[in-house]
């Protein structure tokens, strides 16, 4: 075997190592997520643009030559990332919403989702963070599941996000969709071109909650 032909070689098998290598990662960031969409994210938004960049990297090898396992670093990295979103923000929802039913419209109006914020048409604004995801087959006060109630399936996702002051040093302020007490919680679910929530009282919401924690039920339809 002459030299000419040793250097391609020994790069194929550089690259072949470290391919397996990258996959191994990204099958395990896969398996750590909790949701099989956010695997499917994980894959979709690491594994594809990566092993594209790896190929483009590998088809411009020249023959008899390699630019070694530096260029197939600098394939995988890629351009720099954007920062993940403050843990303020909201995911799921944005943009305004109108009110999907007489009950919704006379309580709060429209809603309006900027940033971490639920704003209401009646003037009202809850400011949250993430909490935890719930399945609609957990229920959310003694003998009351978010699937009963918000006629959902047993399998759908509620977002659970904490409600907290808009300033660090203040108090949640008190709201009129809960009777005049601060929400602790504000649940979600978001389906196509509607969406609907939850206001709890307390901080937490379990099967042991009170059934007297929550604020309301409210419904909202894309604009």
């Amino acid at each position: 075997m002459t030299a000419a032909t040793a250097q391609p070689q020994t790069a194929m098998k550089r690259l072949a190592g470290a391919l397996s290598f990258v996959c191994l990662v990204l099958f395990l960031l896969a398996v750590e997520q909790k949701q099989t969409v956010a695997a499917w994210e994980t894959l979709r938004d690491e594994a594809g643009p990566a092993l594209g960049r790896i190929a483009d990297w590998a088809g411009r090898l020249p023959s008899g030559a390699a630019d070694g396992i530096e260029g197939l670093k600098a394939a995988v990295a890629g351009e720099p990332r954007p920062l993940a979103a403050e843990p303020g923000s909201t995911a799921i929802l944005k943009g305004e919403y109108g009110p999907a039913d007489e009950a919704t419209r006379a309580a709060t109006g429209s809603l309006a989702v900027v940033g971490a914020e639920l704003r209401f048409e009646n003037g009202e604004a809850v400011r949250t963070r993430p909490l935890r995801i719930a399945n609609g087959r957990e229920a959310f006060a003694p003998g009351q599941t978010f699937a009963a109630r918000l006629d959902a399936p047993a399998d759908a996702q509620i977002e659970l996000r904490e409600v907290v002051p808009p300033l660090r040093e203040q108090a949640v302020a008190p709201l009129s969709l809960c009777g005049g007490q601060p929400a602790g919680v504000a649940a979600l679910l978001h389906r196509r071109d509607r969406v609907d929530l939850m206001l709890f009282r307390t901080r937490t919401v379990d099967p042991a909650t009170p059934s007297s924690a929550l604020c309301g039920v409210w419904s909202f339809s894309a604009r």
